[in-house]
């Protein structure tokens, strides 16, 4: 019965870690978007985001063409926020309600 109990709650404590932690750390929320500045690179953003992000046009962040990178956040799975680049350069950022709503 104790081998059962202490595994059950090594179990349950690396579960609060990656849900605390690694979920935590990825996304927008309202002092990352504070950080942010026109101008930064791909690079120094998905540092202040924690990850890099989901690509939603075909070309990249260090090209001629103006393309798109999204994150979750602020605050719910239901918000998202778009960084636009060109040139590697941050021009601005929107965030919107998924769905609609």
């Amino acid at each position: 019965m104790w081998c059962w109990m202490t595994s059950c709650a090594g179990l349950a404590a690396a579960a609060s870690v990656l849900v605390s932690g690694c979920a935590a750390t990825c996304g927008a929320n309202p002092d990352k978007l504070a950080a942010l500045q026109r101008g930064m690179s791909y690079e120094e953003t998905t540092r202040i985001m924690g990850c890099s992000g989901s690509p939603v046009s075909p070309q990249g962040p260090a090209s001629g063409e103006v393309s798109t990178i999204e994150w979750t956040g602020p605050g719910t799975i239901f918000t998202a926020t778009q960084l636009d680049f060109r040139d590697d350069h941050l021009l601005f950022y929107t965030t919107y309600s998924r769905g609609g709503w």
